[in-house]
């Protein structure tokens, strides 16, 4: 819908102007391409959205056509209810070709570097590109592989020539020269596109980066990752990749202590700039990055080791009490939906058999997760300790009666309020082809965690 806003304007400010227009949207999408028969929906905005809807329904009182729809289902979610998908690096193909060149209204524009010229150029980026359409939902691993698979087809389209005689090549110049040109020249550019977020990767030394985001996420090795956080920092890498990491950080382990908050967050001023100070205040209001309040009893202990044991040991023994004293949801929730998937040996990326591939085998996005517990029970039953911790509203509301159209209920609008990563888009994309259910995406922004970020910086980084 390209309401880059609308993030911002709700999740920080409270603002809801923007509700009617999604609201209207999905009015407009069900006049023309419904009756829609069913709505499930979890967060505080998709219920607000789902209500001035059904008002925009009730007012019309139009009488649909018996006739069969397109769309079934429709599942609503709050970017609020997963921060934590947005947060990690992407690795499907489209979605790095996002964060690295900025892909906007569904077109992107690859500079000298990517097209070996001196000019840029914009492209379309859908399945009319049939190179893109085959490479957009693959691990980036598989991507290289592919294309130079690809280069070696056309090839041998091209050599089909030799030893043609007149009639045959007349044929061939009308009508396959012109589509064999346009596949050459899309597969020059993503061949050119994978090169440029190779060395961008290479640079920022990506692999350590992913080994720090697994570690966040199964929880393993928490004091080492705050040190690669803090060297991230000191080195100024890029403020926006620190704060993610930050995030990440605070998301994973339900805020942070108050000892590493206060640090992290002192030697961030001192190499970003004090001017950053509102940003911390924003994003501890969105509960992005937030630091642990620690109870009286932990206190209470800590004074009393404190008198037994040095400074030093006390700031260790702190550390394990805190984690102790304060669970984190996250750990919770991962643990009911298995979002770490548990693998013996190597993830096979190459035929992968769930969606955590598009987070190299080290997570399952946990809207994507939610999504596929609801559609397989069919109600949100058995999600109830979940949605306690997520501290989210979830609702359920048959609109239409299911029976006449069994065929469309396979159809289901994901509405993402907030924004949507590439990276649930392939992955629901994935689920889709195995549970069979095919997905159509309405979301306010495409999003990812540099622009969730800018929006709640108020400095030009």
């Amino acid at each position: 819908m390209e309401l880059p806003e609308f993030y911002r304007d709700y999740f920080l400010e409270g603002e809801q102007r923007w509700i009617g227009t999604v609201a209207r949207s999905l009015n407009l999408l069900n006049t023309i391409f419904g009756p829609m028969s069913k709505v499930y929906g979890i967060g505080r905005c998709a219920k607000m959205t789902y209500e001035m809807w059904k008002e925009l329904l009730e007012d019309e009182e139009v009488v649909q056509k018996e006739r069969k729809p397109d769309l079934g289902l429709v599942f609503m979610i709050d970017r609020d209810v997963d921060y934590i998908t947005p947060m990690c690096s992407q690795v499907v193909y489209e979605g790095l070709v996002d964060d690295i060149f900025r892909i906007k209204c569904g077109s992107v524009e690859f500079g000298p570097e990517v097209t070996s010229s001196d000019r840029s150029v914009k492209i379309l980026l859908n399945s009319q590109d049939k190179v893109f359409g085959e490479i957009r939902n693959e691990h980036f691993s598989n991507v290289f592989s592919f294309l130079s698979q690809k280069a070696r087809n056309l090839q041998s389209q091209y050599d089909k020539r030799r030893g043609m005689d007149i009639k045959q090549m007349k044929t061939f110049v009308s009508q396959e020269l012109k589509g064999l040109k346009q596949e050459h020249r899309m597969l020059s550019l993503h061949i050119g596109a994978c090169e440029s977020i190779m060395k961008k990767k290479t640079k920022q030394d990506f692999q350590e980066l992913l080994k720090t985001e697994h570690s966040l996420l199964e929880g393993f090795d928490i004091r080492e990752c705050i040190n690669l956080i803090e060297e991230h920092i000191n080195r100024q890498v890029s403020p926006i990749e620190s704060l993610r990491l930050l995030c990440l950080l605070s998301l994973t382990e339900n805020g942070l202590i108050a000892k590493d908050y206060r640090s992290l967050k002192t030697q961030y001023l001192q190499s970003y700039g004090s001017e950053h100070l509102l940003t911390f205040s924003n994003l501890k209001r969105a509960g992005l990055l937030t630091e642990q309040t620690p109870t009286e009893a932990l206190t209470a202990v800590e004074s009393r080791v404190g008198k037994l044991v040095t400074d030093k040991a006390v700031g260790k023994l702190t550390d394990a009490f805190s984690s102790l004293a304060k669970k984190s949801h996250f750990r919770g929730i991962s643990k009911k939906l298995g979002l770490i998937p548990r693998v013996d040996g190597d993830y096979d990326l190459k035929t992968p058999r769930d969606m955590a591939y598009v987070f190299s085998g080290a997570y399952i996005p946990l809207s994507c997760k939610i999504m596929e517990h609801v559609l397989v029970r069919k109600s949100w039953a058995g999600l109830e300790e979940v949605m306690r911790l997520l501290n989210n509203i979830e609702f359920s509301e048959q609109l239409t009666e299911r029976n006449s159209f069994q065929d469309s209920y396979r159809t289901i609008v994901v509405v993402f309020l907030g924004g949507c990563t590439f990276s649930e888009i392939s992955a629901l994309r994935f689920l889709g082809k195995e549970i069979g259910y095919r997905f159509v995406f309405l979301t306010t922004a495409i999003t990812n965690s540099a622009r969730i970020l800018e929006s709640m910086t108020e400095t030009k980084s």
